[in-house]
């Protein structure tokens, strides 16, 4: 793994290594995955681009269309979605008169009810019941075949049985995560339409996503930290931890999870995110702080889901573990979002000390911070010096093919506009900024190709490098959207954009495969 690590690491992009991530296989499976991360607009462009709408003969691409055009209704207002529900729901039932199946069915009727049908969707839901008890082989999976059942009998009205089966369903598979984020999102839309409690289905959701940071320097035992940390863990149940491994409050935590991993939740994941290539990252982070916490950071890195490296070699290091915060907490809420479940905030502070802004800036939000009290052992506690003063961290907009005279005007006298043979670019220091203005341009000059990167660098004269990665971006944009990368996708989560962020894909560079994904407005 850190052979495959390294080879990339002269450049400075978001790189991931995920072992548990089978590769995609199959147009139609990739729509789909697409559609469940909220990528709808790349989604519908496939099925456009390769023939998929409004077939007659394949009841698959139905229920993807159905879906896009579900999907699409629920990013709008409540009185504009009932078109789109009927839409959806008429390509619902077309796709079951192709291959008569309780997928279709019990889609279109709980777009009927969606679309005020409710005649129309009692008797769709009971023909589903029907089909269920006639075919004991009937669903895709023991899970959707209860699930199923458990949506028909909420349309019908029969809360307590719902209840039931929904339970049933989950115990032939817990860890169906992916499924169970699915149908309570559904149940909530049917639920919320209703004007019905929706708070039941909180016993149901998957796990919290956790973000995990705190002090180094600490002692290696971790005094009452490691008992607090256990507790923690085994009350929240998380599924999916991300952070850093320094030598401290990171290892100790990421030790304890893996050890209730293994013993308590075989599923969970944990997702490093570091600061620096790894090799730099164990000098300055690990080994600084004793040489002890070495193999318990070399366990961890192993026993990882996946390693992210946000920054690169002459990354300062401040810059950078703020870097990797920013990235680490929004993969955490855009992890929690996708699974229809709770994101949490856990670090442990010395209690002299205040928390790091970007902690401080969750914990003002509507999101949970659990904070545990350590300190940190003075003896071993190592400095380190950022030497790069004029790096900062700063969102860089790339714009290709647009027309000075169009975009101009709308850009503020305190940015800078600097152009180029192949294109311009402004630096800018508010990434939520930079996205409005991005996407504001990319409204004004649709003929214009804009990307958008939050990274570390010298504002005045960002390396070559980082241009040439955001000229390539902005190439693979879509006319009237915005290119970026994942880490920059992940800070505008996490800083609670207004727009559209969603994963568009892959483009290979001369760096390799990158992951591109795409800034809109809703």
């Amino acid at each position: 793994m850190e052979g495959f690590i390294l080879h990339a690491l002269q450049v400075p992009f978001w790189l991931s290594f995920n072992r548990k991530q089978p590769l995609v296989t199959g147009l139609k499976s990739y729509i789909l995955r697409l559609a469940r991360s909220g990528s709808l607009d790349r989604a519908w462009s496939l099925m456009e681009q390769h023939g998929l709408l409004d077939s007659t003969i394949d009841s698959r691409a139905l229920t993807l269309q159905a879906r896009l055009v579900k999907d699409r209704a629920k990013r709008l207002a409540e009185d504009e979605r009932v078109h789109l529900f009927s839409l959806s729901a008429d390509l619902y039932c077309k796709a079951a008169a192709l291959e008569r199946s309780s997928y279709p069915l019990i889609n279109a009727a709980s777009l009927r009810l969606l679309a005020n049908q409710r005649s129309g969707s009692a008797d769709l839901a009971q023909e589903v019941l029907n089909l269920l008890d006639a075919d004991p082989n009937e669903g895709e999976t023991p899970y959707w075949r209860e699930a199923t059942r458990a949506e028909a009998l909420l349309l019908l009205g029969r809360e307590a049985e719902a209840r039931a089966a929904l339970k049933l369903a989950v115990t032939t598979h817990p860890e169906a995560w992916e499924d169970q984020a699915a149908t309570i999102g559904q149940f909530g839309l049917i639920q919320s339409h209703l004007k019905q409690d929706i708070s039941w289905l909180d016993d149901f959701r998957p796990p919290p996503s956790v973000h995990f940071s705190g002090i180094v320097g600490m002692a290696f035992d971790g005094g009452n930290v490691k008992e607090s940390i256990r507790q923690f863990l085994a009350s929240e149940r998380p599924g999916f931890v991300y952070g850093a491994l320094a030598a401290g409050a990171d290892l100790l935590f990421a030790h304890e999870f893996l050890e209730y991993r293994n013993s308590a939740s075989p599923f969970a994941e944990m997702h490093v995110v570091l600061p620096l290539p790894v090799d730099q990252f164990r000098e300055t982070s690990v080994r600084a702080y004793g040489e002890n916490w070495v193999p318990l950071f070399e366990s961890a890195l192993d026993q990882a889901t996946s390693v992210t490296i946000v920054g690169t070699d002459v990354s300062p290091l401040k810059l950078a573990i703020e870097h990797a915060d920013q990235v680490a907490m929004g993969c955490t809420v855009r992890n929690a979002q996708v699974f229809q479940s709770q994101a949490i905030g856990l670090t442990i502070v010395a209690p002299a000390e205040g928390l790091r802004p970007q902690l401080a800036a969750w914990q003002q939000s509507d999101r949970r911070l659990e904070i545990i009290n350590g300190s940190r052992d003075r003896k071993i506690l190592s400095q380190n010096e950022d030497l790069y003063s004029r790096q900062k961290l700063m969102a860089l907009v790339w714009f290709s093919n647009a027309s000075l005279t169009k975009v101009s005007p709308y850009i503020d006298p305190d940015l800078t506009l600097v152009s180029e043979e192949s294109g311009c670019w402004l630096a800018c220091d508010q990434v939520v900024k930079a996205g409005d203005l991005a996407i504001q341009l990319a409204g004004i000059d649709k003929a214009a190709r804009i990307s958008m990167l939050y990274a570390i660098f010298d504002p005045i004269d960002p390396p070559k490098m980082l241009r040439d990665r955001a000229k390539v971006l902005a190439n693979a944009s879509m006319p009237g959207t915005v290119a970026t990368d994942s880490s920059s996708a992940f800070v505008l989560t996490l800083q609670r954009w207004s727009g559209a962020i969603n994963e568009l894909g892959e483009i290979g560079t001369q760096w390799g495969v990158e992951p591109v994904w795409s800034l809109s407005k809703f």
